[in-house]
């Protein structure tokens, strides 16, 4: 695929090169938007979320210890709210961090199953939209209306939610060491886009294997992203397996060899008890696939009667390809996720592509007073991956926003389709889903559709195409991306797509196409059979299938057993089309997927024998005795899965720039005097908003008050079953209050006390990483933040 580049559009002041701090990057959302969720009565949910927390960078006020005494299977929706909700959003509150936040991670020994009345909900979809009901007015809010957006979480989440939504998974295992295992397929599978197989099978059991009929979507678009293979296959196994991305299926029981997963794998069965991890449990739970090295796996955890939209959509490994974290791929793949559990890394993003950046003129630890001009530099991945926004965090708390560049007011963004042009003005207030919606409609008015044989879908900020006759397939001459801006040197022909200032100041908006040309389909076209009725000696059922070039075919079979069912015919005529001679060719037909007892009959699916668009004009109709009712009943084409055999291509709305220098005031008198971590964190200029961060340590010193933190008994690393001390020392003896911090928040304060010694119960903190700092106050109202030190605790 070319590459274009955008232009460097912000200049927001001088930039300074004399050093700079290195650069962090995370998939769309970091350990700044995670709360992490600890049960303080258990040790091993503390070790987990301490880890958990180092591995991801999420700061100790993003930690919410719980106190819940029972078991880890199920608990009661007032269990839900006392022990867990309400003191979530409390806290969120209290810390200010209600819109900073939309990751949760349940860090083990925290319940799996709410019981919501007599429907019982899993924990993590209740705290993504709420506690749902199977009947009643509560049935009508179950559907989950942020599937399938392709649209950052916070401006697309669902619906339905009653005020607060989260993107929220568990992290669990039999053990600590395999749960932090878990955790680090996430982390290690990130930005490395692995080229590796996802396997999508179709087995055997016709209960469970429904979803293969979403396979050839996913696999279409996965194909236009050109970042991930899959590969569908018909298997009752994944035992044996290696080096997958990911593994789609719908068996009860199966074995899976350890090691069968790269880092940032999905995998899943759809089976009725998979989200049943813990306690009895007749078929293979979601932990199997956990254990063979998934970074995220999905299960229901009550009987969902067989609706595959209570699973995963197989385009989870598409919004996975293009960048989306674990934990949004997952929840955008589900339409009713309400019974459903998630366990995963939720930031994992092996497909995410990270910008670069630094700060610029500073230096560790640099003292800053009064108003702090300060500078830094983000520059984009590559080309098709503008920067759009840089916020600022102090010490993990969002602070402000640096810069945006959303799509400007008065962009032009052009497109050519067989010659047909369209042209879209960006309006005041649009988004990239806006946007992408509003040129969908330009593409689909009739004078357009008509002239191109084109339409087009809107899926948040990507518009998917599809050439709907083969007689206009949008030759490569006229789907050719030449370039992105329209001041092309003279004498070169402009491009299929093209982007322009217009009447704005500058150029931020940009249609970029998936891919040079449309591609053809590998789906097999088919069409859905049935037959239904009694069934008596003598009586006939038969087909016709009436080839591309014209040749009918008849193939026909007698019943002669009176203990014959409809079943029973309708099998022996699929072997007979499987066998005739005149449908063994590439025009001809195979019949699979045969379901008995459907409505007293029989279900099968007709397929072509070539893949594409063209075959699916082959007509097939089925006749049969009075006392039998067949469908197709008159000929119809194979054409049920007609999307999926047009000709497709992707165009996508971005917006940013390619180079983003930002300079701007620091004033440091709205921060405590001490120690602070400055970061700034660009969001690539799609909806997927791949984070990049870069982190500097300063020190603000507006006021003659300091302080210093020692410790004086604690070495590192400790033992975790032992009590520490912690002094704290002000430069004045006019100390009102001084407050020890450490991973969840507050651990006590101490008034009125120049020198504060701080006992501490390292058990009460869990075995891993802690920081350790103070913030001192003065009777003046004078306040200064501590340096932070960091100590582990270890058994």
């Amino acid at each position: 695929m070319r590459h274009y580049r955008f232009r460097c559009l912000v200049s927001l002041g001088i930039l300074l090169f004399d050093g700079w701090i290195g650069f962090d990057a995370e998939g769309g959302g970091s350990g700044l938007n995670t709360v992490v969720i600890v049960n303080q009565m258990s040790s091993n949910s503390c070790e987990l979320g301490n880890y958990y927390c180092e591995r991801r960078q999420v700061p100790p006020q993003n930690v919410l210890p719980i106190a819940w005494p029972g078991g880890n299977v199920s608990w009661t929706n007032g269990d839900f709210q006392t022990s867990l909700l309400t003191p979530l959003l409390a806290m969120l509150s209290a810390r200010r961090l209600t819109n900073q936040i939309d990751y949760v991670v349940l860090s083990m020994d925290i319940p799996f199953q709410t019981l919501n009345g007599s429907t019982v909900n899993s924990t993590t979809s209740a705290l993504f939209y709420g506690l749902k009901n199977d009947t009643g007015p509560g049935s009508q809010g179950v559907a989950n209306s942020y599937a399938a957006s392709e649209q950052v979480f916070r401006q697309a989440s669902p619906a339905s939610a009653p005020g607060y939504s989260f993107l929220t998974c568990m992290i669990t295992s039999d053990t600590v060491a395999d749960a932090e295992r878990l955790v680090d397929q996430g982390v290690a599978g990130d930005g490395t886009f692995p080229p590796k197989p996802v396997v999508l099978a179709k087995s055997s059991d016709t209960l469970r294997n429904v979803r293969y009929q979403e396979f050839d979507n996913a696999i279409f678009n996965t194909r236009i992203r050109g970042l991930c293979s899959l590969v569908r296959t018909n298997s009752d196994s994944p035992l044996g397996q290696t080096n997958l991305l990911g593994y789609e299926t719908g068996v009860a029981s199966f074995s899976i060899s350890p090691g069968t997963f790269v880092p940032g794998a999905i995998a899943d069965s759809m089976t009725s008890f998979g989200g049943i991890i813990f306690g009895p449990n007749g078929q293979t739970s979601l932990l199997a696939f956990i254990n063979a090295g998934a970074a995220g796996s999905y299960g229901t955890v009550v009987e969902p009667n067989s609706n595959a939209q209570k699973f995963p959509n197989s385009q989870v490994y598409f919004y996975q390809s293009r960048g989306f974290s674990l934990a949004e791929s997952y929840y955008q793949s589900l339409g009713l996720p309400y019974e459903g559990l998630i366990v995963c890394e939720p930031l994992a993003a092996p497909f995410a592509q990270p910008a670069s950046g630094q700060w610029i003129g500073i230096t560790s630890n640099a003292v800053l007073s009064g108003t702090a001009q300060l500078s830094l530099q983000f520059s984009d991945a590559d080309s098709l991956h503008p920067l759009g926004q840089v916020d600022l965090f102090v010490d993990g708390g969002y602070f402000q926003t640096l810069t945006n560049l959303p799509p400007l007011p008065g962009n032009v963004l052009t497109l050519r389709l067989n010659g047909a042009g369209v042209t879209y003005t960006v309006p005041t207030g649009a988004t990239l889903a806006s946007a992408a919606n509003d040129l969908t409609g330009l593409i689909n008015a009739p004078a357009i559709t008509n002239a191109t044989g084109i339409v087009a879908f809107a899926h948040g900020d990507r518009i998917e195409l599809h050439a709907t006759v083969l007689s206009r397939p949008a030759p490569p001459a006229h789907f050719r991306p030449e370039s992105l801006v329209t001041n092309l040197p003279a004498g070169r022909p402009a491009g299929f797509t093209g982007s322009s200032l217009g009447t704005a100041a500058f150029l931020s908006s940009f249609l970029v196409p998936g891919r040079k040309i449309f591609l053809a389909s590998q789906a097999i076209p088919f069409k859905a059979c049935s037959v239904s009725g009694t069934m008596q000696v003598g009586d006939w059922l038969q087909i016709t299938v009436t080839k591309t070039n014209g040749t009918g075919v008849t193939v026909a079979v007698t019943n002669q057993s009176s203990a014959a069912a409809v079943s029973d015919v309708t099998s022996q005529l699929m072997a007979l089309i499987n066998s005739a001679p005149n449908l063994q060719g590439p025009d001809g037909v195979i019949a699979d997927d045969f379901v008995s007892g459907v409505s007293s009959g029989a279900q099968f699916n007709l397929y072509a024998r070539a893949a594409g668009l063209g075959p699916a004009a082959i007509m097939a109709s089925l006749s049969g005795s009075a006392d039998l009712t067949v469908s197709p009943a008159t000929a119809a084409p194979l054409n049920d899965n007609l999307s999926n055999l047009q000709p497709r291509n992707h165009l996508y709305i971005v917006a940013g720039a390619t180079n983003l220098p930002v300079t701007f005031p620091l004033d440091t008198t709205a921060l405590t005097d001490g120690f602070h971590e400055l970061t700034a964190v660009a969001y690539e200029g799609s909806d997927v908003r791949t984070q990049t961060r870069v982190t500097v340590p300063v020190v603000v010193r507006n006021s003659p008050l300091s302080a210093t933190l020692t410790p004086r008994d604690l070495t590192d690393p400790a033992p975790v079953l032992g009590t520490y001390h912690i002094q704290v020392v002000a430069n004045t003896n006019t100390v009102s209050a001084c407050t020890l911090f450490s991973t969840g928040g507050a651990v006590a304060t101490i008034t009125n006390q120049a020198t504060a010694t701080f006992t501490l119960d390292a058990a009460g903190l869990g075995a891993g990483l802690h920081p350790f700092y103070a913030i001192v106050q003065s009777a003046g109202g004078l306040q200064y933040r501590t340096q932070t030190l960091w100590f582990r605790f270890i058994h």
